[in-house]
């Protein structure tokens, strides 16, 4: 039996070709991107509880109805897209149906229509429910009042009184759950967000503070201690923020280096990732952590730049030098921000007010800290020639703090270029002021390391020259088996120089002798073009730290100079003086000894400053006494006449008792060791007044003719009796005529110590006594029986009769009796 042939219509050929998967156009894909953006946007909102019920039954519905069109073979998205096309179909199916079939289509089709326009109006019921119960809840939060504990108050009476107060209910704001998208276009963005997530920080939260977003204003009256309540927990945030940050960043500082732009953000007056001001204690605590991870991840090197570009580098250089210059531009933005920081006080125009500042103080301490520790690495000579100009700034602070960064960096370099572009700077800096500067300025260059500088090398090379000069001429009347001899002699030599580095030294030595050349031309600018500046004092005193290196050429003017100064200047200060006399004995000391210079207004200069320190706020300067004291007694004892160095010695022990424990043991020190040396102290040591000629005048400006020798040093016995156990001591063994053992012999570690030893191990300013103090023996002290004194001698009549004819009484401790005077008396 063959097959039946049926015939399909038009309308049925058509649905069945609209069945078949054809590729969609634009405006379709663009209608279902549309769709799923709105489905996206939903679940984002979170919808509500009364909203979630009315689309549980539109869903069913509508899902009933995806199901029925996908079993005909039709898109449901499509079908969704435009209603009439889906009646229009449905139409055209009722047409090829008949019978049973098409009555139960049309009776299916009519529930549909009823049903949903129940659930519409079921939806609109529900939506105007949750409208209701929302307002109603908003008005019952607005009535609602909780009770406030307030701080309780003390009554005049000391009672403590509580209060309480009412005050509006304010909920805290919910945060919603965000659904997790399930759509497979979403999931494919997620996943390729996780595969891009393995590059990130863990710390990525804390770094963009994200968990920092401000809650919006209430209408709620905010009291001083809940402002002061945020401000801590603001800090302790930013705090912690920072901790993280710099401890990342300490971790592995190749993949942190974009963590400095938070740190730098919060150095702003602004921060510019949420549009409010930064505290000022974060601002310094931002600086300070920059600071420190520059400190350590900084290299010790100087980084050079490399164009990766144009050459060909290994994988492992290429990283190293991309590190580097990423390094090298945070490095050079930090100190830009440092340099503004400075410029609002160190510059005309800026905004000088007390938090400017304090941020420069920091922003100058911080670059201080830069240099000492990397004094080589690149913009180093920057920071130096800011450092150079906040020497002169209108603020103490910053001045001592560049004052000992200078000096600290003098003393540990080695290399000698930064000191040399310091000084240089500095010797700019006060040309271009004319000499009115601050003392910071002179003083900072006393930290330089100056020793065995030559300042005549260059006539000792013009010599050098000539000898060898006349050395070449004798070689070329040599032999030439002897000029070959030579010439293995001479490659021999420069290969042991190589070896020892003395083209180093003759280097550094070049650098150093430059740098006092620089350093000597700041000093006699100032002395010879203004001698009553500001600056006299420190530059007094930096000429008598670096007098040994002096040339010789100029020791004649500078000793005229200094006269003039000490002569004509009567306002001159006992400090100042004591610098002039200083630096005048150590040029008459060393090589200004071939001079031809009477030097006894020297000795009358400094016999009449000697009593000007006493043990008060002047104390430390005995320091410059004990210096000079080295010069005149000890290595110009020879020079001296026995008179003046009696004088001079007198003078001193009688200096010796207003003075601390402390500089009393170092001119005791100076003392016995100018016994030691000569003999013609002794005499001082005899009681008998008959020895010397004349009276000793102590009040006498000349030590010459104040006749130190008819006098005794009589101060020692005072010296005796000492509350320091070391200065009794000493003053005992100089009395003895200072003996080398025996009686009165001193113990090796005190007899060792120099005077300058003496001052600094027995100085007690930093409230140590040495040696210590033993603690008293524990015991009860013994009373004494005490006699009866009487302040009327009439009393003593009338106490006796009371003893004789009144009642005693026993004691409640039935030891002693009592008897009641004043009952008796009156």
């Amino acid at each position: 039996m063959g097959a039946k042939k049926v015939k399909i219509s038009s309308v049925k050929r058509a649905a069945h070709l609209k069945s078949k998967k054809t590729p969609l156009t634009k405006q379709q894909q663009n209608k279902i991107k549309q769709k799923r953006d709105q489905l996206s946007s939903k679940r984002e909102k979170g919808p509500s509880i009364f909203s979630q019920k009315a689309r549980k039954r539109d869903n069913l519905a509508q899902r009933k109805k995806h199901n029925k069109l996908s079993s005909l073979g039709l898109d449901p998205l499509e079908a969704d897209d435009d209603d009439g096309d889906d009646d229009l179909l449905l139409d055209n199916i009722a047409d090829m149906l008949d019978g049973d079939d098409l009555a139960l289509l049309n009776e299916n089709k009519r529930k549909r229509k009823a049903k949903a326009v129940e659930d519409v109006d079921d939806q609109q019921q529900s939506v105007g429910l949750e409208m209701a119960y929302a307002t109603a809840s908003k008005k019952e939060e607005e009535t609602q009042k909780i009770k406030v504990n307030l701080l309780p108050i003390k009554s005049r009476e000391g009672e403590i009184i509580t209060r309480t107060t009412e005050v509006d209910y304010v909920p805290k704001p919910k945060l919603q759950k965000q659904e997790e998208e399930a759509d497979s276009d979403v999931e494919v963005n997620e996943e390729e967000d996780d595969d891009a997530s393995v590059f990130m920080d863990s710390d990525d939260d804390v770094v963009n503070d994200e968990a920092g977003v401000p809650i919006p204003a209430t209408k709620k009256m905010i009291s001083t201690t809940d402002l002061l309540i945020a401000r801590q927990q603001e800090l302790e945030r930013q705090k912690y923020r920072i901790g993280i940050i710099c401890s990342g960043m300490l971790e592995k500082p190749e993949d942190k280096m974009r963590n400095f732009h938070a740190l730098y953000e919060l150095m702003d007056e602004i921060n510019p990732a949420s549009g409010l001001p930064n505290l000022m204690p974060v601002r310094k605590l931002a600086m300070i952590s920059v600071t420190e991870i520059f400190k350590d991840i900084l290299p010790e090197y100087r980084v050079g730049q490399v164009d990766t570009k144009m050459q060909t580098v290994r994988k492992a250089t290429l990283e190293r030098v991309t590190f580097e210059n990423a390094l090298l531009q945070q490095f050079k933005k930090f100190l830009q921000k440092l340099e503004q920081f400075t410029a609002q006080v160190n510059k005309r125009g800026g905004v000088k007010n007390p938090q400017t500042v304090k941020l420069a103080t920091v922003a100058v301490q911080c670059m201080c800290e830069l240099l000492e520790a990397h004094p080589y690495f690149n913009y180093v000579q920057n920071i130096a020639q800011l450092l150079v100009y906040m020497l002169n700034c209108h603020y103490g602070t910053m001045r001592q703090a560049v004052n000992q960064c200078f000096r600290s960096l003098f003393a540990n370099d080695k290399k000698l270029d930064m000191s040399l572009f310091i000084v240089r700077r500095i010797n700019h800096l006060i040309k271009t002021k004319q000499n009115n500067v601050h003392v910071e300025c002179i003083t900072c260059m006393m930290g330089l390391k100056i020793k065995n500088v030559n300042l005549d090398a260059e006539k000792e090379n013009e010599l050098k020259q000539k000898k060898l000069e006349s050395h070449r001429q004798r070689l070329i009347s040599m032999s030439k088996k002897e000029r070959k001899r030579r010439k293995k002699l001479t490659e021999l030599n420069k290969e042991l120089e190589e070896t020892r580095a003395e083209e180093n030294k003759q280097v550094k030595l070049q650098k150093l002798t430059e740098i006092i050349k620089m350093v000597f031309n700041i000093y006699f600018r100032v002395l010879k073009n203004d001698p009553t500046s500001r600056v006299l004092s420190a530059i007094l005193e930096g000429l008598a730290e670096f007098a040994h290196v002096i040339n010789l050429d100029f020791f004649s003017d500078l000793i005229n100079v200094l006269n003039k100064i000490l002569e004509e200047q009567d306002e001159l200060g006992y400090r100042e003086r004591l610098h002039c006399i200083q630096t005048i004995f150590v040029i008459l000391s060393g090589q200004g000894e071939v001079l031809n210079i009477d030097p006894i207004r020297f000795y009358q200069h400094f016999y009449r400053n000697m009593l000007a320190v006493q043990a008060g706020k002047n104390h430390d300067d005995f320091t410059i006494i004990l210096r000079t004291l080295d010069e005149v007694l000890v290595k110009r004892r020879r020079n001296m006449s026995q008179q003046r160095l009696m004088a001079f010695v007198k003078r001193l022990l009688t200096g010796s008792l207003y003075l601390l424990h402390n500089g009393t043991l170092a001119t005791l020190g100076t003392i016995k060791q100018t016994f030691q040396l000569t003999s013609v102290l002794d005499a001082l040591l005899d009681t008998d007044c008959t020895i010397g000629s004349g009276r000793y005048d102590p009040e006498l400006e000349d030590p010459e003719y104040c006749n130190a020798a008819a006098t005794s040093l009589y101060e020692l016995t005072i010296l005796a009796r000492h509350y320091h156990p070391t200065v009794r001591r000493l003053a005992m063994h100089i009395a003895n005529g200072v003996p080398a053992s025996g009686d009165g012999a001193l113990p090796t570690d005190i007899g060792k110590l120099t005077s300058h030893e003496l001052f600094t191990q027995y100085d007690s300013t930093q409230m140590a006594f040495n040696p210590a103090i033993a603690l008293p023996k524990a015991g009860q002290p013994k009373l004494k029986k005490g006699k009866p004194m009487f302040i009327r001698s009439d009393f003593k009549q009338e106490y006796n009769k009371l003893l004789k004819e009144g009642k005693l009484a026993l004691s409640k401790d039935k030891q002693t009796l009592q008897l009641d005077f004043l009952s008796a008396l009156q």
